[in-house]
């Protein structure tokens, strides 16, 4: 009797177990709809060049896109604690709604409403910033799990091949609206962004997103405090934003580079396009890598991965300067993006996920604000091949710096009593 008790009062939790992972996988796929429509970008690879066109220099366009980074790092923060207190399906719904209306801003290109296309575009991405991974972090169990980083490494990698898949399409089809009409781009690209409203209706609230007390400066200072304890947490946060910005910066302005090198717009928007093959290989890898590669050994290699990748770009020489920007830069996102997601996941706790996630993408346009209205002034006055040799010192200097400094912070913090938290170069 007591062996047949159990399996008859186990037997009715079946149908709801089957219930919670259709819902789960059903969950996902909205997830993956929206990202579809967010990330068919048809005016990628071709915005600089058509700013360029309407008599805009490289320097100007730099600063566009320092104001977009502006009011987005100002806006971080903020939006950051609006996802955590309010919710982060509301957040991400306010960035395809305010984005939107941004793309639909840049049909009449004069400065004003171009600045104010980029300030709205800005505060649009801010709102997306830390909700997104916070978001997918909830759809993969939401604990602090190695079974949950796991299964968020899987659906990161396959949330950014369907992302990639969104790019080619974009960058390939972005050209060819130009081609017919320079506003084509701009208008389907507003379209799709707000297509991305309807599933993001069909996804949960996460339940601590609704159920965290509303004092936005206790909740932002909770955030802080867990970065300044934790000094893995902070070189995460400084790394991935020099990753990003310098990744960000040279894939923008090598527009006008390849545009330079007597490459057609077609076939500008065809190497972005193309550049999914190897992009989509290194995210079907990352979840791999990520599990059986230390953590200093894989970021190290992303950062080799870079510089290798600047280095042929300078070379000046098409079939040098498109495969290496192509298969060693430009394709590194696709390692860079998921292994420090999942590292950052990790070591945030739930209920500042969204606001610690949003200072990762708020350091990142903070070294925007720098890095591209210098590079874009650079090239005024230096040659492409000046510019890249400079931010290969930057890149590599930069990335040395962190390590360093948080490998005497974790030293420092290991001599005190009680404590005993690894360095970034370290596996844990």
């Amino acid at each position: 009797m007591s062996m047949i008790l159990p399996d008859s009062i186990a037997a009715p939790a079946a149908p709801s177990t089957a219930s919670a992972i259709g819902a789960s996988r059903r969950n996902i796929w909205a997830y993956g709809l929206y990202t579809s429509a967010t990330s068919i970008r048809f005016n990628q690879a071709i915005w600089l060049i058509y700013l360029a066109a309407h008599g805009y220099s490289p320097f100007a366009i730099g600063l566009f896109e320092m104001g977009f980074h502006l009011t987005k790092f100002v806006a971080e923060v903020p939006t950051g604690v609006f996802a955590d207190l309010v919710g982060r399906r509301v957040s991400l719904i306010m960035f395809c709604a305010l984005g939107a209306v941004a793309d639909l801003l840049f049909l009449a290109p004069s400065p004003t409403l171009i600045a104010g296309s980029m300030a709205l575009s800005g505060i649009a991405y801010a709102f997306r910033g830390g909700a997104d991974s916070a978001m997918l972090w909830s759809l993969a169990g939401g604990a602090g799990t190695e079974a949950t980083a796991a299964r968020y490494s899987k659906l990161y990698s396959r949330m950014f091949l369907l992302m990639l898949g969104g790019e080619a399409i974009g960058t390939a089809a972005g050209g060819v609206l130009g081609g017919i009409a320079v506003s084509l781009p701009f208008l389907c690209q507003s379209i799709t962004t707000g297509l991305g409203i309807i599933p993001l209706l069909a996804l949960p609230e996460p339940h601590s997103a609704r159920s965290q007390r509303r004092r936005p400066l206790t909740h932002v200072r909770a955030g802080l405090q867990t970065i300044r304890r934790d000094p893995v947490l902070l070189g995460l946060l400084l790394l991935s934003g020099l990753l990003a910005g310098v990744s960000a910066t040279v894939s923008m302005f090598v527009q006008l580079y390849f545009r330079g090198l007597g490459l057609s717009l077609a076939a500008i928007g065809l190497i972005f396009a193309l550049a999914i093959v190897p992009n989509s290989a290194y995210a079907a890898l990352a979840p791999r890598l990520i599990a059986r590669l230390p953590r200093n050994q894989l970021l190290a290699t992303c950062v080799m991965a870079q510089g290798l990748g600047l280095l042929a770009l300078r070379s000046g020489q098409p079939a040098i300067a498109v495969p290496g920007f192509v298969l060693l830069f430009y394709a590194t996102d696709a390692l860079v993006m998921p292994s420090i997601s999942r590292y950052l996941n990790e070591r945030a706790p739930e209920a500042q996920r969204a606001t610690i996630l949003s200072l990762d993408t708020g350091l990142f346009s903070a070294v925007m604000i720098v890095l591209f209205p210098l590079f874009g002034l650079g090239l005024t006055h230096i040659s492409y091949a000046t510019a890249y040799l400079w931010t290969l010192v930057a890149l590599v200097g930069g990335s040395a710096a962190i390590a360093g400094a948080v490998t005497l912070l974790a030293r420092r913090d290991a001599a005190k009593p009680g404590c005993g938290v690894g360095s970034l170069g370290s596996p844990t």
